[in-house]
C-alpha cells in the first residue's frame, strides 16, 4: 500500500477492497484519522461488496429517510439525477451546500464513504471540503471563549428535498413535520476527537441553526464570523473524482459540498433539467469512538 498527498487528504494506492486484511485495513484507519480524508483509487466494487467493505471498516447505518436509499441494498443512499423505468433512482441534487452528514440526528454518522457509479461526461465532478479544525485554531479568542464549552443547534429542516406526497401541505406544515419526525439536536460547538485529541469546531451553515442559550442576534452573529471566515479561500480544498475513486471522510473534521454550480434563480427549473446525469453512492457509518472524548462511550452494532 502506498499514499500520495493531495490538497487534501491522501490518495491511496495498491490495496484491494474486495479482499483487504486487518493489517491493511487498521492502517487505512491510521491514515483517514491522520488525513481527514482518504481517496482509495483502482476500485471496482458491486453493491454487495461495498456493503461488505463497509461492515468490515465500521458500522454502517442506513439513512433515515428510505426513498434515498437503494432499493435492494438499503445502507446506500444514491444521490442520482437517473430515471430507470420512467423513475428516479435515489434522490437528484443532494448536498449542494456546506454540512456534516446527519449532523442534524441524535447520533450523527462519524465517517462518509462516497464511491462514484456515473460521472458527467463534460463537467468535472468534485467535493469540496473545509478541515474545521484548522478552522478552530484560526478563530479569534473571543468567538473561541464564546462557543469553547457551549452548544450548537442542527436541524435539516432548511434542506429537506420537497416530495410528491407533499403536495397540499404549506410551507410551515411541512417544516412542523419535519420538526416531528427529526426534532432540532444540540451537539458540543467544539469536539475534542476521540483519537487524536484535537480541537474541532462542529458547526456547518447547512444543519446549524443557532448557538444554544444565546439570543437571536448573539447567535446569528457568532455563526456568521465562523462560517464566513471557514468558507474563505484560505480553508476549502476540492477533490475531482475519478471512476474507481471511493473515498472515505471523518465527519467530525470536515464539511463538504459538492462542487456543483449553482442553478441560475432565475431559470432553475430549466437550469436543473439541463444538467448531466450524474449519480453516487454513500455509505454513512458509525466508527465505534464517540463523537466527542469528553461524551460518554455509546455501544455500535455491526449491519
Amino acid at each position: 500500500m502506498t499514499t500520495e498527498k493531495l490538497d487534501i487528504g491522501s490518495s491511496v494506492h495498491g490495496v484491494n477492497l474486495n479482499n483487504v486484511n486487518a493489517a491493511e485495513l487498521q492502517e487505512l484507519k491510521d491514515l483517514l484519522y491522520k488525513n481527514r480524508i482518504i481517496v482509495v483509487k483502482n476500485q471496482n466494487l458491486n453493491e454487495q461488496q461495498y456493503c461488505d467493505f463497509a461492515a468490515k471498516f465500521g458500522f454502517p447505518v442506513p439513512y433515515l429517510q428510505s426513498h434515498y436509499n437503494h432499493p435492494d441494498y438499503p445502507l446506500i443512499f444514491i444521490s442520482s439525477n437517473i430515471k430507470q423505468n420512467g423513475k428516479h433512482l435515489g434522490v437528484a441534487r443532494t448536498g449542494g451546500y456546506w454540512h456534516s452528514d446527519t449532523a442534524f440526528e441524535q447520533n450523527p454518522k462519524t465517517i462518509t464513504m462516497l464511491m462514484p457509479k456515473v460521472l458527467p461526461a463534460t463537467v468535472k465532478r468534485t467535493t469540496r471540503f473545509i478541515d474545521m479544525s484548522r478552522v478552530y485554531h484560526a478563530l479569534p479568542a473571543h468567538i473561541i471563549q464564546q462557543i469553547e464549552g457551549g452548544e450548537f443547534m442542527h436541524s435539516g429542516r432548511w434542506r429537506y428535498k420537497i416530495r410528491t406526497e407533499d403536495a397540499g401541505l404549506d410551507i410551515a406544515e411541512i417544516l412542523e413535520l419535519i420538526d416531528y419526525y427529526q426534532p432540532p439536536v444540540a451537539h458540543p460547538a467544539v469536539l475534542v476527537h476521540p483519537v487524536t485529541g484535537e480541537k474541532i469546531v462542529y458547526g456547518t451553515r447547512g444543519f446549524t441553526t443557532a448557538v444554544k442559550n444565546k439570543t437571536g442576534d448573539e447567535s446569528a452573529y457568532l455563526l456568521k464570523e465562523i462560517f464566513d471566515l471557514a468558507e474563505s479561500d484560505e480553508f476549502v480544498r476540492e477533490v475531482t473524482w475519478e471512476m474507481g475513486d471511493l473515498i472515505i471522510w471523518d465527519n467530525r473534521f470536515l464539511q463538504h459540498s459538492s462542487g456543483r454550480a449553482k442553478a441560475p434563480t432565475d431559470n432553475i427549473h430549466e437550469a436543473v433539467k439541463k444538467e448531466e446525469e450524474t449519480m453516487m453512492y454513500r455509505i454513512t457509518m458509525e466508527d465505534g469512538h464517540t463523537l466527542c472524548a469528553s461524551l460518554l462511550p455509546t455501544t455500535s452494532v455491526a449491519i
